[in-house]
């Protein structure tokens, strides 16, 4: 079985399923036992300051959205790139969805951070149900790089459709 993790899947231009439609998803877990992945361009309307209030009752500054990560409810997780040095060539992609790590990394300011996104839920498969969906052709797959996982939500699709090497049309699909 070919692991899909620290891959994304993108939403094949004819997959109509309303969650996934257009989507670039960030797989942080690919095995026998199934799949799980974010959501990296559905950025919400609640601001990272306000979720992390609501679950710590503390006062948070940060304006930036909080994503959508995916129809299954889970922790809230965050993920964050960081380079070694001034370059991204050799960047770590971390994951976590620990409340107390999460607030340290947003509170610090890392000159070798990346970027960072919090998610409020996740994209899950079981067992075999993502290896069906690729023999159906609904997802591609795409060698994302750390720093394009934080590219803008609104052209992420395009870019890693246009990056895989395929021409869609972007009206009307």
């Amino acid at each position: 079985m070919e692991s899909y993790q620290g891959r994304a899947l993108v939403a094949s231009p004819y997959l109509a399923d309303g969650n996934f439609m257009r989507t670039v998803i960030y797989m942080i877990r690919h095995d026998e036992e199934g799949a799980m992945g974010l959501i990296l361009n559905r950025p919400m309307q609640t601001t990272i300051g306000e979720l992390l209030g609501e679950l710590t009752e503390s006062s948070i500054d940060n304006c930036e959205p909080v994503y959508f990560g995916g129809p299954v409810d889970g922790p809230v997780m965050m993920l964050q790139a960081c380079c070694e040095n001034d370059s991204d060539d050799h960047a770590e992609v971390l994951i976590a969805c620990d409340q107390a790590r999460i607030l340290e990394v947003i509170n610090e300011d890392a000159p070798n951070q990346l970027g960072i996104r919090l998610f409020d839920g996740y994209a899950g498969w079981g067992p075999g149900q993502l290896e069906s969906e690729m023999s159906e052709g609904s997802w591609l797959v795409w060698d994302i790089r750390p720093d394009q996982l934080f590219h803008d939500p609104e052209t992420l699709w395009q870019e890693a459709v246009v990056q895989i090497g395929r021409n869609v049309i972007a009206t009307g699909i």
